[in-house]
């Protein structure tokens, strides 16, 4: 009986670092994107579509940046 609720304990601590780490890779994924953002907005000639995508590489950027601030450590 003890050794069953240490078991759903762990069960439980690892489901939750599971949560976590995926987290922590959408966030990665998210700031993966706003460099190819930036690096495909230099290709253009245009400064309007370069403005364009910086601009919207930069919202972008907000999201991780607050997840980043929110999400748990260790």
């Amino acid at each position: 009986m003890v050794l069953n609720e240490e078991a759903m304990n762990v069960f439980e601590q690892g489901n939750s670092a599971r949560q976590h780490s995926d987290e922590y890779v959408r966030v990665t994924v998210t700031l993966a994107t706003v460099l190819l953002l930036m690096a495909i907005s230099q290709r253009f000639k245009t400064s309007s579509v370069r403005i364009g995508l910086a601009v919207v590489a930069m919202l972008l950027l907000c999201f991780p940046v607050f997840r980043i601030l929110t999400l748990p450590r260790a």
